[in-house]
């Protein structure tokens, strides 16, 4: 679901799964990023965060790659999930993605783990597409454009 906050921000909320393995996706787009908070499960928190950065790939220059940095909370796993979106978001829009996580289930076993993990996927899927359909509803910042002016910028030393 897509609602403007103003002439350059929108926000997207986007979910998948039911009950406690629900995943909600919150974000707010810029014209140049995306700010997400993820959470889910039983008890929902700031777990971790990532940043993905996009960039030309270094092993095929036609490709946008992205760069990532993580910071978990002590004890947390969540900062895994936060930049397994970040970098998907980053390398399918071409814009710079900061996620912030907290997914919790008491005890969970590994297939439930599993299956929160799937519903993030499922909910990222779902994060890009909107924010692709805005991309080229408002000709706003494309991937396609990010390769352009990386061929034009010099390297720095």
């Amino acid at each position: 679901m897509l609602y403007r906050v103003n002439e350059s921000m929108q926000e997207i909320r986007v979910s998948s799964g039911e009950g406690r393995y629900k995943i909600n996706i919150l974000a707010v787009i810029t014209g140049e990023g995306i700010a997400v908070t993820l959470t889910g499960g039983e008890k929902p928190h700031v777990g971790g965060t990532a940043l993905s950065v996009p960039r030309t790939s270094l092993q095929d220059q036609g490709c946008l790659s992205c760069d990532t940095w993580i910071t978990p909370v002590p004890g947390h796993k969540d900062a895994e999930m936060a930049a397994s979106v970040g970098e998907r978001l980053c390398r399918e829009t071409g814009l710079v993605a900061a996620v912030v996580a907290g997914v919790h289930i008491d005890g969970a076993e590994d297939w439930e783990i599993r299956q929160l993990v799937a519903n993030a996927s499922v909910a990222a899927d779902k994060l890009c597409h909107e924010i692709k359909k805005l991309q080229e509803s408002n000709h706003a910042y494309q991937p396609e454009k990010f390769y352009e002016d990386a061929a034009k910028r010099k390297p720095n030393n």
